[in-house]
């Protein structure tokens, strides 16, 4: 029997410290021998994903759906695809042996609790309107109905362990 795998979502405006605190969650619950998979959104579409000039640059430029480049440690797979869905990367994309998938962006994404990063410095409101969508605050000032303090992402790795990844070791 397949296990469904949590997923969650961590949003937040632009250098807010999603991925900071995301990194430090995910080595945290890493070190404790769970399997945590990321899907990053780069909505503009900047980031670097290749080494121009690189054997697997040149194949994926010169049109190849797919290109897999892999190494003795590590497997990276580049796929052309502008017609997507969140669903999609969870469901074709990622390994089906994780623990939880942590998605940081995609905030219309419904299929998922998600959780805020908004700190005081940003001086600004929450950018999910729909607050029964939102499951929590990650912050260092905001008052919410469920607080984690972001300079203490063990806090919240320890709840993701209790809600999320507890109750898959129970199934």
């Amino acid at each position: 029997m397949d296990k469904k795998i949590p997923v969650i979502s961590i949003v937040g405006a632009h250098n807010s410290g999603k991925t900071t605190f995301i990194s430090a969650v995910i080595n945290i619950l890493s070190s404790k021998g769970y399997k945590i998979g990321a899907i990053k959104h780069d909505p503009k579409g900047k980031a670097q994903h290749d080494t121009p000039g690189k054997d697997s640059y040149k194949m994926f430029e010169a049109g190849a759906k797919q290109v897999i480049l892999a190494s003795p440690n590590r497997i990276t797979s580049f796929v052309r695809d502008s017609d997507y869905t969140v669903d999609d990367l969870i469901n074709i994309y990622m390994l089906q042996n994780l623990d939880l998938i942590i998605i940081e962006g995609f905030k219309s994404y419904k299929n998922t609790d998600k959780y805020e990063v908004i700190r005081k410095d940003e001086n600004r409101e929450l950018i999910i309107s729909e607050k029964e969508e939102l499951k929590g605050v990650i912050t260092d000032y905001y008052s919410f109905r469920q607080t984690f303090d972001i300079n203490n992402p063990a806090e919240f790795a320890e709840y993701i362990e209790k809600y999320y990844l507890k109750k898959q070791k129970d199934l």
